[in-house]
């Protein structure tokens, strides 16, 4: 997949994101200890960038070069 932009839904309904120490993103629910970490695909490197989508229901990743 590299088409440059990569959308994931959010697992839960009470929810906030944060960059991880590695190469990716940890989706954590809100008053619990419930987290996954996401990646972008690797082929993109370190050229790669985060945003909520617009609904607020989910983030993606977009490659910056």
């Amino acid at each position: 997949m590299d088409d440059g932009l990569v959308i994931h839904a959010s697992p839960w309904p009470e929810w906030f994101a944060t960059q991880d120490i590695g190469r990716g993103l940890s989706i954590c629910e809100k008053g619990s200890d419930r987290k996954i970490v996401i990646e972008p695909p690797p082929e993109w490197g370190a050229h790669w960038a985060w945003n909520l989508t617009e609904d607020g229901l989910g983030i993606y990743f977009h490659r910056t070069r």
